[in-house]
């Protein structure tokens, strides 16, 4: 793992559950001496799309959010991985280079 500068979000996935469909997140995102919380769902279907089922689907949503927090202005607090889509198209072609 590289270091991060300590300017730099550090995105840490505190708890998983299952849900149909899917799985509920929820992420804390530090910057520096704050941090946000944030309720994030991963369906199956975006998950196989992400990593072909090659990773475990918190490992996906860690990565969507590192991505979004470093690419993104704003988040709301509750959403769905998916809407990365309409805030940074790019996240699909980028996201699986990362993965």
């Amino acid at each position: 793992m590289i270091p991060r500068a300590d300017h730099e979000p550090r995105v840490e996935v505190q708890t998983e559950e299952e849900r149909p469909g899917g799985w509920l997140y929820g992420i804390v995102v530090h910057r520096g001496s704050t941090s946000d919380e944030y309720r994030v769902t991963l369906s199956w279907r975006d998950h196989d799309y992400w990593c072909g089922g090659a990773l475990a689907p918190s490992r996906v949503v860690q990565a969507v959010m590192e991505y979004l927090v470093r690419n993104a202005a704003e988040l709301p607090r509750k959403f769905d991985a998916a809407r990365a889509r309409r805030l940074l198209p790019q996240i699909d072609q980028e996201l699986r280079a990362l993965l």
